[in-house]
């Protein structure tokens, strides 16, 4: 079950930052499963209309495009859809929440 984000404007820098900890090659991927799922009429990105082809071009495609600008962009859809775990600890970077990072930065988190 997945829930909307609910949390301090702190919590959404440290989401965000923890987005932009991520290797470039997990980037591409989640970048490409964006990518992979075409908005619809109301502008979301949905799982269930993710397209195979569309995700393996766009993987090929991000190859190409520097970490900093991947991530900026998987923080702005993941900022337009507002999604997290059920509980509210892990902000969903991925249209389909298998994507995440923790809203907190610390030791003890996981992403």
């Amino acid at each position: 079950m997945a829930w909307s984000w609910s949390h301090t404007v702190e919590a959404y820098f440290d989401a965000r930052e923890n987005l932009f900890d991520l290797d470039a090659d997990t980037l591409r991927v989640i970048w490409a499963e964006w990518m992979g799922c075409p908005p619809s009429d109301d502008g979301f990105r949905y799982d269930e209309d993710f397209d195979p082809a569309l995700y393996e071009s766009k993987l090929a495609e991000a190859a190409s495009i520097d970490a900093e600008s991947l991530a900026e962009s998987i923080w702005d859809f993941a900022e337009e859809q507002r999604t997290c775990d059920n509980g509210g600890w892990n902000a969903w970077v991925c249209p389909s929440g298998c994507h995440t990072v923790p809203f907190s930065r610390g030791d003890d988190d996981e992403s």
